[in-house]
């Protein structure tokens, strides 16, 4: 599991990256840092398998700025790397 942290709007985020070997997919997770590095509830999930990519949670009230971010850093460590290296990716 890796993490990205990023700030939106004077916000702080966390994107929590996982790679899984025995899932059938993998994920990433987004929730906010608060004070003291406290992790707030899940804000968004996406997930990328072999055949799709798909924001799989969505939680109230999360502004577009966010979605934004966030869709950018699933593009940086999930589909770039699979183009890089001339492997399939999912239609995006």
């Amino acid at each position: 599991m890796d993490m990205r942290f990023f700030s939106v709007q004077d916000r702080k985020f966390v994107a929590l990256i996982v790679l899984s070997d025995h899932n059938e997919f993998d994920a990433m997770e987004v929730a906010e840092i608060f004070d003291g590095g406290l992790r707030g509830e899940l804000l968004l999930e996406f997930r990328l398998d072999s055949n799709s990519a798909r924001l799989s949670t969505i939680g109230p009230e999360v502004e577009i700025p966010l979605l934004r971010a966030s869709l950018e850093i699933f593009r940086q460590e999930f589909l770039a790397p699979r183009e890089a290296a001339g492997l399939p990716c999912p239609q995006w």
